[in-house]
C-alpha cells in the first residue's frame, strides 16, 4: 500500500500531469448539466479537489473520489469539504456488481490519473470502468506505462535480501514496462471493454526534484513496498533504492545533461466514449 502521508506532501509531479492531461483533453469533453463525475484511484484527494473541481461547470450533480487506500480516504476527507464532494472506497481489481452504487446510477464522467498500472488484470479494470459510465459517457485515462522508477523497482526485487518482503513486484506493478507496444496492448483492452477510443497517445515526460530529499520522499510515498520493509531496513532499502534508480539511469542514455534528481517515464493517455 502506498505511504499516504509521503504521498500527499510530495504531490506535484502527479499534480502537473493531471493538469496537463485535463487542460488538453476537457474541452473535448460534452458537458451537461445534472452529471455525476468520477475521479478514479484519488488517493489523497489533491487532483480530484484542486485539479478537476475549478473546471467542473456549475450545474454538476456530485463528484466522487474512490480508492483502494483507507489511510489516503483519511486524507482525503479530512482535507477538503465541499457539498457537492464525497470520498469512497473502491477497489478497482475486482468485479464491480450491477447493484453498487459505483454502477447504479452510474457516472457521466470518469477521470483516472496514474491508476491502471497498479494494476495486475487489465481486463478487469477496463471493464469495471465501462461498466461505471451511463451510455454515452467519457473517460480520461491516463496510464504510467514505462518509468524509471518501475523499472528500479523491478531491479531491486530481484535481489535476495529483499525477496521476503517484495513477492511478486511484476504482477503488483508495471504491467507495461516490458511492452514494446503499450499503446496497441491498451487500445486492445478499450476496444474489448466496448468503448469507442476518441484520442489515444504517448506522451515521454521527465521532472526534476531539484533535491534527493524530495525525490526520497516521493520514492517512499510511491514505493508500494515500502511499508512492508521492517523498521530497522528501510533506510537501507531507500538507499538500495536510489543505488538501483542511478544504475537505471545511467543504462538508459545517462549524459552530461542529465540531472542526479530528475525521472524520465512515459504515460499513455486516452479520451473514450461509451456508446
Amino acid at each position: 500500500m502506498l505511504n499516504a502521508e509521503e504521498y500527499y506532501r510530495e504531490k506535484h509531479l502527479t499534480k502537473r500531469d493531471a493538469e496537463q492531461n485535463v487542460s488538453e483533453y476537457m474541452h473535448l469533453m460534452t458537458w451537461k448539466s445534472g452529471e455525476r463525475i468520477l475521479d478514479l484511484g484519488c488517493g489523497p484527494g489533491t487532483n480530484t479537489v484542486e485539479v478537476l473541481l475549478p473546471r467542473l461547470p456549475d450545474n454538476f450533480e456530485i463528484l466522487v473520489g474512490a480508492d483502494i487506500s483507507q489511510p489516503m480516504m483519511q486524507i482525503a476527507s479530512s482535507k477538503y469539504k465541499h457539498p457537492k464532494l464525497k470520498f469512497l472506497h473502491l477497489d478497482l481489481s475486482k468485479d464491480i456488481p450491477a447493484d453498487s452504487q459505483f454502477r447504479t446510477p452510474g457516472f457521466n464522467k470518469i477521470f483516472s490519473f496514474y491508476v491502471l498500472h497498479w494494476i495486475h488484470d487489465q481486463r478487469q479494470a477496463v471493464t469495471n470502468i465501462y461498466n461505471m459510465l451511463r451510455p454515452g459517457g467519457e473517460a480520461l485515462i491516463s496510464v504510467l506505462t514505462k518509468s524509471d522508477i518501475l523499472a528500479a523497482l523491478i531491479n531491486q526485487g530481484q535481489k535476495n535480501e529483499w525477496q521476503p518482503y517484495v513477492k511478486d513486484v511484476e504482477k503488483v506493478l508495471a504491467p507495461y514496462q516490458q511492452s514494446k507496444e503499450p499503446v496497441e496492448e491498451l487500445r486492445s483492452h478499450y476496444k474489448d471493454a466496448g468503448f469507442k477510443i476518441v484520442d489515444i497517445k504517448l506522451m515521454k515526460l521527465s521532472y526534476d526534484f531539484k533535491l534527493t530529499s524530495r525525490m526520497k520522499d516521493f520514492m517512499t510515498g510511491v514505493n508500494p513496498f515500502h511499508p512492508n520493509i521492517p523498521k530497522e531496513l528501510q533506510d537501507i532499502y531507500m538507499a538500495d533504492f536510489l543505488m538501483e534508480l542511478m544504475k537505471v539511469k545511467f543504462k538508459r542514455e545517462f549524459n552530461d545533461n542529465d540531472n542526479i534528481t530528475e525521472i524520465k517515464y512515459e504515460q499513455t493517455v486516452a479520451l473514450l466514449r461509451k456508446i
